[in-house]
């Protein structure tokens, strides 16, 4: 599958950023940009999400097989991914999978385990018609019914796209919503560990990096660094930017 991709210029190790699940490369441009002053940092669409392609089939191993096509590609080497969430399983599989073809890992506020998390409200609002509304504001009041904090509405708006007829939602919501891979991706499939440069930047605050499950990391990687911001949730590259990018920076000129 062709992924779209956004290129931020730079020089030094190419750096792929991959986004989360409901998001898209949209969501990382502050993140990216600052990235472009030390390094060559490429921000992807996964497929289902943003400008790239749909299919009926949304599994971890499809998002790795897609990540090794587009650097196959590029011919890129030392490679450095950086994978948020959902981005971050992919990150993570691939480096277990191909370890050869990654310089480093930077894993962002996710664990190698199965999820269990509830997104029914995220798909009820994502599954709302689009067409009969006029403005942006009319699609937030509406969503507001089923999603009451702003915060995550606005995350999940910008995925609504305007054409001639109005509004549409750029995810591919169904094949979203029965993907097996929300069931929980099994890395007990993969018997490599990845013996390179990683590093866990886990949210103090956020239900996916328990500190109870933070030793699982070191299982599959056992050079990685693990830190803890501990005020921040899920979203702290976003939240906690300067604390993020600090980490991200000193990691990547250390390699």
């Amino acid at each position: 599958m062709k992924l779209s991709t956004r290129e931020f210029g730079g020089e030094g190790f190419p750096v792929v950023i991959l986004h989360g699940l409901f998001a898209s490369s949209k969501n990382w441009l502050s993140a990216a940009r600052f990235l472009s002053g030390f390094s060559r940092p490429f921000a992807l669409d996964l497929r289902n999400h943003g400008d790239s392609p749909h299919s009926e089939s949304h599994s971890l191993e499809d998002m790795i097989a897609d990540l090794r096509e587009w650097l196959q590609e590029r011919q890129l080497n030392e490679t450095v991914l950086l994978g948020h969430s959902m981005g971050g399983l992919v990150a993570m599989g691939f480096a277990l999978s191909s370890p050869q073809s990654v310089r480093g890992l930077i894993v962002v506020d996710i664990l190698p385990r199965a999820y269990r998390i509830d997104f029914s409200r995220e798909f009820e609002a994502l599954s709302l018609d689009l067409s009969p509304y006029e403005s942006r504001g009319e699609i937030d009041e509406a969503m507001a019914e089923i999603v009451p904090e702003l915060q995550v509405r606005q995350f999940l708006q910008m995925n609504v796209e305007r054409r001639e007829g109005g509004f549409y939602w750029k995810l591919n919501v169904p094949a979203l919503r029965s993907a097996e891979f929300l069931r929980g991706p099994d890395f007990s499939v993969f018997q490599n560990r990845y013996e390179g440069p990683a590093l866990l930047v886990a949210g103090g605050e956020s239900p996916f990096a328990r500190a109870d499950d933070l030793p699982l990391f070191n299982r599959y990687f056992p050079n990685g660094r693990i830190e803890v911001l501990k005020d921040c949730g899920h979203w702290l590259h976003y939240i906690c930017s300067q604390e993020f990018q600090s980490l991200v920076r000193e990691f990547i000129e250390a390699l």
